[in-house]
């Protein structure tokens, strides 16, 4: 009976400490945006440590020639940082094609180019 209770003790404490020992797997994928979490983390901490900044200086922890010299180390890793996130998407943005304005010929109502059915009468455009 003891024996039944160990093992027991034994498989319980194995599976409450098995997810501590185990690293966890990565999705497929999830390197491919590692390199743009790492940035925004990145300027996230930039932004907190120029608020933490600006609060110590107000209540007079650091004196204004250390918080001078800060501000401008934390605010130029910031805007790097924010370089490289703009230099890191995907596809620039291509400005919208103009839309021919087009109208439906039984009822006259305004449609898109792409329609095939007039969304007021319900009726076949013509091309």
């Amino acid at each position: 009976m003891v024996v039944v209770e160990v093992l027991l003790v034994l498989a319980i404490m194995a599976a409450i400490g098995y997810p501590l020992f185990v690293q966890p797997k990565l999705a497929e994928g999830a390197d491919e945006g590692d390199a743009h979490h790492k940035l925004v983390a990145q300027k996230e901490s930039a932004f907190v440590a120029l608020k933490d900044l600006d609060f110590d200086f107000r209540t007079g922890k650091i004196d204004e020639e250390d918080y001078a010299r800060l501000k401008a180390q934390y605010e130029a890793e910031a805007v790097t940082v924010m370089k490289k996130l703009d230099g890191n998407t995907a596809e620039p943005q291509a400005k919208p094609a103009k839309q021919k304005v087009r109208y439906c010929a039984t009822c006259g109502a305004q449609t898109e180019a792409d329609d095939r059915f007039c969304s007021a009468c319900g009726k076949p455009l013509k091309k």
